[in-house]
C-alpha cells in the first residue's frame, strides 16, 4: 500500500459517514414534509370546523322552498321550486332573514365562551326580536298574491261552483246549460268583483302567514345549535385538543402560548 493512500478503515469510515449524513438528511426532509402535511391538515380542519357557509346556504335554499333532487349523475342538488307562486316568502323577505341569520351563525359565535345563562338570554333576545320583526313587517316578508293570481283563483272557484251545480242537475236529471250558469254567476260577481279579489288576497296572505311558526322554529333551532357549540368555549377547546394531539404525533412537544394567541387561550 502506498504511503499516499489513506488506510482502508479510514475510507470505510468516510463512506459510512457520508451514508449516515444522507440518511439523516432524508429523515429530516421526510420529517419536514410530514410536519407540513400535518400543519396543512390542522389548518384545513380548523377552516372546515369553523365554516358556516354550508349551513347558511342550506338555510337560503330552505327559505326559498327549493328541493333536493337527484340529478342524472346520481348526485343530490338543489332545484328551484317549479311553481314560484307557491312560495311563502318574498325575495326581499329571504334576504332580510338571511341577514339576521348571518349575525348569529358565524365564526365569531362559534369561538365565543357562553355559559347556560348567557345562551338562554341570547336565545330569548333572538326569539323576541325576530318575532317582532316579522310581526311588524309581515307585508315585506310574506308573499301577497298578484292581481293575476287572484283572477286565476277566482276563475277556478267559479268553475268548481258550476261543476257542483252540474253534478246536482245530473243527479236529479235536470237540464243544465254551462254557459247560462256561468253568465249568471258572473253577473252576480260584477257588483262585488273588487271585494272578492281583495278577499282572495287576504286569504292567501293568511295562508302564508301560517307557515311562520314552523319557519321560526327551524331557524331558532339552528341558532341555538350554534350557541351550544360555544358552550364554555367548547368549540375552540376541541380545536386546541386536536392541535395538541397533532403536535405529539408529529414529535413536537406542546409549548406554552402567551395569552392572546390565535384563539386567545393559554396552554397548561
Amino acid at each position: 500500500m502506498s504511503d499516499q493512500e489513506p488506510p482502508y478503515n479510514e475510507i470505510a469510515d468516510q463512506v459510512g459517514l457520508h451514508a449516515q449524513n444522507q440518511q439523516n438528511n432524508l429523515i429530516a426532509n421526510q420529517t419536514k414534509q410530514m410536519q407540513y402535511q400535518m400543519e396543512e391538515s390542522e389548518k384545513n380542519l380548523a377552516e372546515a370546523q369553523l365554516d358556516v357557509e354550508e349551513t347558511l346556504t342550506k338555510i337560503n335554499h330552505l327559505l326559498k322552498q327549493d328541493v333536493l333532487k337527484v340529478n342524472d349523475q346520481g348526485v343530490l342538488e338543489w332545484v328551484e321550486i317549479e311553481d314560484k307562486k307557491k312560495r311563502v316568502l318574498t325575495d326581499e323577505g329571504v334576504d332580510k332573514i338571511m341577514q339576521v341569520m348571518q349575525s348569529y351563525i358565524n365564526k365569531e359565535t362559534l369561538l365565543s365562551n357562553f355559559d347556560d345563562k348567557m345562551i338562554a338570554r341570547r336565545m330569548l333576545e333572538f326569539s323576541l326580536s325576530f318575532s317582532a320583526l316579522i310581526f311588524l313587517k309581515y307585508e315585506i316578508f310574506f308573499r301577497t298574491p298578484s292581481l293575476s293570481e287572484c283572477r286565476d283563483i277566482l276563475r277556478q272557484r267559479i268553475s268548481k261552483k258550476i261543476e257542483s251545480k252540474e253534478m246536482t242537475a245530473q243527479i236529479f236529471k235536470q237540464e243544465f246549460n254551462w254557459e247560462q250558469e256561468e253568465k249568471k254567476i258572473l253577473d252576480e260577481l260584477e257588483q262585488r268583483l273588487d271585494y272578492e279579489i281583495e278577499k282572495i288576497k287576504q286569504e292567501q296572505t293568511k295562508s302564508n302567514l301560517r307557515e311562520f311558526e314552523m319557519i321560526f322554529t327551524q331557524l331558532k333551532a339552528l341558532v341555538e345549535a350554534t350557541h351550544n357549540r360555544a358552550w364554555k368555549g367548547e368549540e375552540r377547546g376541541s380545536l386546541r385538543r386536536h392541535f395538541n394531539i397533532s403536535e405529539v404525533i408529529g414529535g413536537r412537544s406542546p409549548t406554552p402560548e402567551k395569552k392572546g394567541g390565535l384563539f386567545g387561550w393559554v396552554r397548561n
